[in-house]
């Protein structure tokens, strides 16, 4: 168990990690932090590069080469890379291709390093912690600078969805996710005995601020993924654990925790009304529906803009269903395919596919979209199932229910938590799982 002071590693397992161990758990620690860092990529720039070089002299060349036979899924996110290099030279436009292999360069990186080496349960576990600590400031940052605005303006739009997260410049949907991670791998950290005495009551306190910071964010999809996984959490105490009690004091703190967030943040709930106007024109001039104002049935809003776009999206996918239109041309046939019905608004704001399946799909076809499912879903999931390891299960499936309204490849943010997380579950692995008997104790 963690004594006192996991965080700097001056407790019992913290001195139990080998130097290198604690190098790369300072690594990791430092790319986190440079993720929420406004205006400065360089720094991120050299944290990510600092942890590939590390991770990637972590251990024998021989090592990686057996690692990499284990871990299939591995092998396929490199494939899946590659793809896009092979792209890039069948792209139209070899400028926009090129920028779009750039940003999602840590989609190889990661798999290269932290993909191919092996990370203890103890680091796993320090990481793990490092990552919900700064999440946790990040987000307590952005609600004082946010409470700031609200006192001085007296307007409630400060402490809402995007302008929530103003300070570090990154979208709500985004944040969202990474705070959900954060919430499902505090309950991870508490659940496995991993943190006791202080630490353990300042988990508890974190997770009830950040669900509360959750629902300010808004973002739809992680609301369902974070209280559908929070409640299958419930349901396996009650049934697995037979903790009846448990399981249904975390139901009921659950419940208790959200009505007392609609009624003290009711802006929220204009989000969830916009799913009651999914019908749209193409040539709608209407502007989009914003959750501080009035939301009416002939306005733009997150809902009928991705079924709009998804419409134009599987015009383009169906017409190039095998191969792709390729990686530099997908944002011009997406355009053309606006123009094509009338679609002005998605023209306007440039819009991309809001789903990442559908992203692929449309760059690389059925070959491409296949190659991506086995390498980033079906083997890690597999993996996951089969090892009894619950956390990577609701970090892969956070992610696998975002992409489907969100193209997280199209960002950086998205490419660097994606290529992390992903490379980190499979980091943790030994490759092909014996049976183990679920108990959320047992991870790893």
């Amino acid at each position: 168990m963690a004594g006192v002071d996991p965080l700097l590693s001056r407790d019992t397992v913290g001195r139990s990690l080998s130097r290198k161990e604690q190098l790369l758990y300072w690594l990791s620690a430092g790319f986190f932090c440079t993720l929420f860092l406004p205006g400065m990529p360089v720094v991120n720039n050299v944290f990510t590069g600092g942890l590939f070089v590390f991770s990637f002299f972590y251990n024998t060349l021989a090592e990686k080469r057996q690692l990499l036979v284990l871990r299939k899924e591995v092998l396929l996110m490199v494939l899946f890379f590659l793809l896009h290099i092979i792209s890039v030279f069948f792209s139209q436009d070899k400028r926009e291709a090129v920028n779009m292999l750039v940003l999602r360069i840590p989609l190889l990186l990661f798999p290269l390093s932290l993909g191919l080496i092996h990370i203890r349960p103890a680091l796993k576990n320090r990481i793990l912690l490092s990552y919900c600590c700064v999440v946790t400031v990040v987000a307590l940052i952005c609600l004082v600078w946010a409470l700031a605005k609200y006192l001085r303006t007296g307007d409630g739009v400060y402490l809402y969805n995007d302008s929530l997260t103003l300070p570090i410049k990154m979208q709500s949907s985004y944040f969202a996710l990474v705070v959900s991670v954060a919430v499902f791998s505090i309950f991870y950290l508490l659940e496995s005995g991993y943190l006791v005495r202080l630490p353990k009551r300042y988990a508890q306190l974190s997770i009830v601020f950040l669900l509360v910071f959750h629902f300010l964010l808004a973002s739809r999809i992680s609301l369902f993924i974070l209280y559908a996984g929070l409640l299958i959490l419930a349901g396996s105490y009650m049934v697995k654990m037979k903790r009846t009690g448990l399981g249904l004091l975390l139901v009921a703190g659950l419940l208790i925790c959200v009505v007392v967030c609609i009624r003290a943040f009711p802006k929220t709930l204009n989000r969830f009304r916009e799913l009651e106007y999914p019908t749209y024109h193409f040539n709608s001039e209407a502007a989009e529906s914003h959750y501080n104002g009035t939301l009416t049935p002939d306005q733009w809003n997150g809902a009928n803009i991705r079924l709009a776009i998804w419409k134009c999206g599987w015009q383009v996918g169906k017409a190039h269903w095998l191969t792709g239109v390729q990686l530099g041309d997908k944002q011009a046939r997406l355009m053309e395919a606006y123009k094509a019905n009338g679609f002005e608004f998605g023209v306007r704001n440039r819009r991309n596919m809001h789903s990442l399946y559908l992203d692929i799909f449309c760059c690389f076809g059925i070959i491409g979209l296949a190659l991506f499912l086995a390498g980033y879903l079906v083997l890690p999931l597999r993996t996951a199932w089969r090892s009894a390891d619950w956390i990577g299960l609701a970090i892969l499936l956070t992610f696998a229910i975002g992409m489907i309204v969100e193209s997280y490849f199209d960002r950086s943010a998205g490419c660097l938590l994606a290529g992390f997380f992903f490379s980190f579950i499979a980091g943790y692995k030994d490759g092909i799982p014996g049976k183990k008997q679920w108990n959320m104790w047992v991870v790893g």
